[in-house]
């Protein structure tokens, strides 16, 4: 039996990623506000000096007191900088 034709699907185009954030903002460090997010860009984590790869989730940590010094955490790293400093600003 013969195969009707299908029209050949074209792949369109993937949607240009935006960055994706999950409220809200957690208070799990005072003096920081802390956010998990992910982001079509990769960043430079401050605990290991590492990449944060693009898409995966993330911490944005930013210090109430300096929100211009905003740094891209892996989840990780931050829990052992604030098992470090016992979340302390101003390390």
């Amino acid at each position: 039996m013969p195969r009707k034709n299908r029209r050949a699907e074209t792949p369109s185009a993937p949607a240009p990623r935006s960055p994706q954030s999950e409220a809200p903002i957690w208070a799990i460090a005072p003096g920081f506000d802390v956010r998990r997010v992910s982001s079509d860009k990769p960043y430079r984590c401050p605990g290991c000096d590492l990449e944060v790869r693009p898409g995966s989730w993330h911490f944005v940590v930013v210090p109430q007191v300096a929100p211009d010094e905003r740094r891209h955490w892996h989840e990780r790293c931050w829990q052992i900088e604030l098992n470090r400093t016992r979340g302390r600003p101003g390390r």
